[in-house]
């Protein structure tokens, strides 16, 4: 008999397959259970190892016993018309086939079920450990003398009040920001908490603050009563307390002196000349400023809410039209409409951006210190190309504020259409650490580092902001670049699948979502097998040329790619970005360069013409 043979008769091979089995689906169930249980990671380690050594004893028990009627003996011992053998090969074949049904039971569990549930908890953990480095970074910038005013709470009964009590938050929150070597939290930071209930102490840490300002806010009618409170993160004391009674006609000067008093309790000096300096009275009509308050609620929504914060900007200056603040936020809404609205309306997108400049004007001529104003001008004309008037806004703006993570966020755009990367990239890093739960800001910088080569990192930072805005378009599609470029394949097929609903939740037409889906779906299967780039890419036509982004190395129609968007001025300053990144350090003679570069308004130096 062959040894081959005579390994089937005795099992042997029966044996290694039911063992194999069982010891993977052994390992699978443990990798899963025991970091639950807290047991050290040697445990699964050791488990493996013993598995793994107990393989050889295993198939020589297998060889060398046989079980019979009468319990094990040796296999010599054992007469060959009395071996049951036969019937106990049977009898192992049903078990390998059941231990196969449940590893492939647990398989589809772990993939369809415990998989994605992983992978959320590794993005929120690296989502986590990111935002608490940039606040330790924050603290570490900032020093002692740093605060964040938590979202105020609505005592009216209405929650239809909110935008009232959010506002009252906000312009707060903007008052102290005027106070010198005072760094106040901004805003998406503080209003991410809203709702939620956190120690102060862990709020600080959160943050990267050490004081906190929270209160509530009644209005009646006329009349408002604000409620505020000064905290200190690291003890949990009380600092400073005041309840303010006032006609809702004059809001502004009870923001003033709320922020003046918390000031003074910080014993900060104010020098600005008295505590009415720090909140500017811009409307003397209160409903003028409700629906200004409305309408930012609204723009923030994004979607719909950018037409409604338009229609709301419009009922407010009808009311009031020397309200500035208002012009600028009208500014902002015009200057983005464009990305949702529907294709049958691009023709609006020329009068709405000229709209959009005629309002920051306007914004500017009323109130010439309105640093939102030049920020956002400061973005339409990095958006149209008019890089030096851009850059005297963004000088202007830097020099009124500081300290707003707004301004660094727009301001990374410009830098990284000259080309100067590496200042764009520190502009990126400081909006995020003053504002570290802004997903956008997380976008923009992780999607900078990606450019350049610094794909970890860029992952730390796109999955901080996919755990903060999981349905965002613009994360999705980054993050799925810089999982390929590092080889993490099934990860960006996981995060791919939202694509569709991202889109729709983010005001794209089904059409636009299935086309965009279809385009996600060809770069996954491409990165899965590079060969197949003309065979899926070619049947999208021009639209498929953006995958060439992904796969730069397919330089043609990365250049085809850029072309088409520069020459239809469709996607802002992106395609400057990207012509400017040092994806194309290696083309700066090419001709193609060279005329995409004098397109975006540069000359072959580079410089603005």
């Amino acid at each position: 008999m062959s040894f081959i043979a005579e390994l089937k008769r005795r099992n042997v091979i029966r044996a290694a397959g039911l063992y194999l089995v069982g010891a993977w689906l052994v390992i699978q169930v443990a990798s899963t259970v025991l970091p639950a249980f807290g047991v050290p990671g040697w445990v699964l380690r050791a488990l493996i190892t013993v598995l793994a050594v107990g393989f050889i004893p295993a198939m020589i028990f297998s060889w060398v016993f046989e079980l019979t009627p009468d319990g094990i003996k040796r296999d010599d011992e054992v007469p060959l018309e009395e071996s049951i053998a036969p019937q106990t090969a049977r009898r192992m074949d049903r078990m390998i086939i059941a231990v196969l049904a449940l590893a492939l039971v647990y398989f589809g569990f772990d993939k369809f079920v415990l998989g994605p549930q992983r992978e959320a908890a590794q993005i929120a953990l690296a989502a986590k450990a990111a935002v608490q480095k940039d606040a330790s970074q924050a603290a570490a910038m900032i020093g002692a003398k740093t605060i964040a005013v938590l979202p105020f709470l609505n005592m009216s009964g209405d929650a239809k009040q909110d935008y009232f009590s959010d506002g009252m938050t906000e312009e707060l929150l903007n008052a102290l920001a005027n106070v010198p070597n005072l760094q106040v939290t901004a805003r998406t930071s503080v209003f991410s908490l809203k709702g939620q209930q956190h120690d102060v102490r862990e709020i600080g840490k959160m943050l990267g603050v050490a004081y906190i300002v929270e209160g509530s806010v009644r209005q009646d009618s006329d009349e408002v009563r604000i409620t505020a409170q000064l905290i200190r993160t690291d003890t949990g004391f009380h600092l400073w307390s005041q309840t303010y009674d006032r006609k809702l006609e004059n809001v502004f000067a009870l923001q003033s002196e709320v922020a003046g008093d918390i000031a003074q309790a910080l014993q900060l000096p104010l020098g600005v000349g008295g505590d009415a300096a720090l909140v500017s009275q811009r409307t003397d009509d209160p409903q003028a400023y409700a629906l200004y308050l409305q309408a930012r609620e609204a723009y923030r929504e994004r979607g719909d809410g950018v037409q409604h914060s338009i229609d709301l900007y419009h009922a407010a200056l009808a009311r009031d039209p020397k309200f500035a603040p208002a012009w600028a936020g009208l500014c902002g809404s015009l200057n983005v409409l464009r990305f949702y609205l529907p294709e049958s309306r691009n023709a609006e997108v020329p009068q709405n951006q000229r709209d959009a400049e005629a309002a920051c004007n306007k914004a500017i001529a009323l109130a010439p210190d309105l640093a939102s104003a030049h920020i956002m001008l400061g973005g339409l004309y990095t958006n149209a190309w008019r890089w030096t008037e851009a850059e005297q806004l963004f000088e202007r703006a830097q020099a009124l504020a500081p300290n707003d993570p707004e301004f660094y966020f727009v301001y990374t755009d410009w830098l990284g259409a000259q080309g100067r990367v590496d200042e764009a990239l520190q502009a990126a890093q400081r909006a995020v650490i003053l504002d570290p739960r802004a997903p956008m800001y997380r976008n923009l910088y992780g999607y900078l580092l990606a450019f350049s080569g610094r794909y970890e990192e860029s992952i730390a930072q796109l999955e901080a902001g996919y755990a903060l805005a999981p349905s965002n378009f613009f994360i999705i599609r980054n993050l799925v670049v810089s999982y390929i470029a590092v080889g993490r394949i099934d990860d960006a097929e996981n995060v791919q699948r939202g694509l569709g609903a991202a889109l729709l939740a983010n005001g794209e037409s089904a059409s636009v979502a299935a086309k965009q889906t279809s385009i996600g779906d060809a770069i996954i299967q491409i990165a899965r097998d590079p060969s197949r780039y003309v065979a899926v890419t070619r049947p999208l036509g021009a639209d498929g040329l953006i995958i060439a982004y992904v796969f730069p190395s397919h330089i043609d129609d990365l250049f085809a790619y850029l072309e088409r968007t520069i020459d239809r001025h469709e996607d802002g300053v992106d395609s400057v970005v990207t012509l400017r990144s040092p994806l194309f350090a290696k083309y700066h003679n090419d001709p193609r360069y060279l005329r995409l570069l004098n397109k975006t308004g540069f000359n072959d130096a580079g410089v603005p013409r």
